[in-house]
């Protein structure tokens, strides 16, 4: 598994504004809380209209959400694509040998040449290289070997879920947009 990268400085601000907005909408929301009035460093404010102060922090959600959103693009590439087709090929192998013993019966026992996701066949297949053969001087000939998604489908669900889940990924960039529209979808019904 490949190692994670740290955030960037902004990134990580706009991650804390949008987790600490997202948290006290929540907050409010589940509080069923009105704020009438509050002193911070010997100010006292008295809010006439206590809604102004969700309508005010679900504006800020928004605002951080799309700050957020705009940091991540600029972030470096995510391995995500890489960490997906490991744990794939992973998962997947038993189903893809079969696929080639029964395609290229004399293959059997044979190395797979090469693996998911280096080649598309279509939109829901790759090709691959295995061993579809013996040669006579020890070694083998390769064939090209279809695999449909629908061969492997459960291991690709299964392969998406840990890339993101199993990594800080999830924490790191997924968790902040569940956080913000949670908080902006109980706020907004």
């Amino acid at each position: 598994m490949s190692q994670a990268h740290d955030l960037s400085a902004g990134l990580l601000r706009q991650r804390r504004n949008l987790t600490l907005t997202s948290a006290a909408l929540l907050f409010l929301s589940f509080a069923e809380a009105e704020i009438h009035s509050f002193q911070i460093l010997g100010i006292s404010a008295t809010f006439g209209r206590p809604d102004a102060v969700v309508f005010g922090l679900t504006t800020m959600a928004f605002y951080f959400l799309y700050r957020y959103a705009l940091y991540l693009r600029q972030e470096p590439a995510f391995g995500l694509s890489a960490e997906f087709f490991s744990r794939l090929n992973r998962y997947a192998k038993p189903k893809i040998l079969n696929l080639r013993d029964h395609k290229y019966p004399a293959g059997k026992g044979l190395e797979l040449a090469e693996e998911l996701g280096v080649r598309k066949a279509g939109a829901l297949s790759w090709e691959i290289l295995v061993g579809s053969q013996r040669d006579g001087a020890g070694g083998y000939r390769t064939n090209d070997l279809i695999v449909p998604l629908k061969e492997v489908w459960w291991d690709a669900i299964k392969a998406s879920i840990m890339a993101v889940v199993a990594r800080s990924y999830f924490t790191d960039y997924v968790f902040p947009f569940l956080l913000a529209a949670v908080a902006l979808f109980v706020t907004l019904r």
